[in-house]
């Protein structure tokens, strides 16, 4: 089956008739008589009602076959509008996958500062681990940010390995608890498990329960938690109540919450290790390795 026999029907569909069919696209009648045939042969049904009808007529089995060739076709022409328009005028397009970082968000709101005057297209595609690392291996996104615990580094590694997926480490951060600013416990400096204790704590849901796929990459038993899919669920519940969410402890003041506020665990002695994944069989384009050097001025001026 290819498109030309595609076109065939489709031209056959409009005219009624494969001698009219022909003439339009300027090519013998025989080759598209033939060219149906093979298609019959392939697909194993019969098209047309061949009578002595001057009007061609489709069988049932015809008739969506035409459905079907009709959206085949248009698909083929936005694919081909799309990509002849790309290559008229310079088009840029990166596309991330991501943890909740605003890092992350700072850098893709600089690209586009910088690129303003230029045609792009971003895709920045905040999501759960498991999905960032299924972009990253189905070349979805070219590169997902996301962070691994010292703790199980070294198996997350090879799981990524196995994928075909390199780690590259952007920096190791100590763990912090997030909250609001008037929280009991903002004057602290320096906050244990036993304070947060007794306040809820608030996630990002996960598909598995794995510890080695959580975005905050340390399981607490919780007696009060919640948890969520989005950011802005996150820190409004954050600054509304005394829950907390455990992280890097990363504050941009352009793009976080002016309500939040974060403190260091003392009693956790694990490192949070954030990178960034790539496809081992796919280079990065420049400004693709743009982006990574943004978040990793980011992360150490924080």
């Amino acid at each position: 089956m290819t498109i030309q026999q595609m076109r065939y029907i489709v031209e056959v569909g409009a005219w009624g008739s494969i001698n009219r069919a022909a003439k339009n696209l300027f090519v013998s009648q025989p080759a598209i008589s033939k060219a149906i045939r093979d298609l019959e042969k392939d697909l194993g049904i019969r098209i047309f009602n061949r009578n002595n009808a001057k009007r061609l007529q489709f069988t049932p089995e015809g008739k969506e076959l035409l459905r079907y060739a009709r959206e085949l076709l248009e698909q083929v022409k936005q694919i081909e509008e799309r990509f002849a328009e790309k290559s008229h005028r310079e088009f840029l397009g990166i596309a991330v996958s991501s943890q909740h970082y605003t890092f992350v968000v700072r850098a893709m709101i600089d690209f586009m500062d910088v690129y303003r005057k230029s045609r792009y297209e971003f895709f920045l595609r905040e999501s759960k681990t498991d999905q960032i690392i299924e972009d990253v291996y189905t070349h979805r996104s070219s590169l997902g940010i996301l962070s691994l615990v010292n703790s199980t580094e070294k198996y997350m590694r090879q799981y990524l390995a196995g994928k075909e997926l390199d780690f590259h480490e952007l920096r190791r951060f100590r763990p912090h608890v997030f909250l609001r600013k008037g929280h009991p416990l903002e004057n602290r400096a320096e906050v244990t498990l036993q304070d947060l204790a007794v306040y809820p704590y608030v996630c990002y849901e996960q598909d598995t329960d794995s510890q080695y796929f959580r975005e905050e990459a340390i399981i607490l038993k919780a007696e009060q938690s919640v948890q969520v899919l989005e950011r802005a669920t996150m820190n409004n519940i954050i600054c509304n109540t005394d829950s907390y969410n455990i992280g890097t402890g990363y504050i941009e003041p352009s793009v976080t919450d002016h309500r939040l506020t974060s403190l260091p665990i003392r009693d956790l002695p694990y490192r949070l290790v954030v990178g960034w994944i790539q496809s081992k069989r796919v280079d990065l384009a420049p400004p693709e390795k743009e982006f990574i050097e943004r978040c990793s001025r980011y992360c150490r001026e924080n």
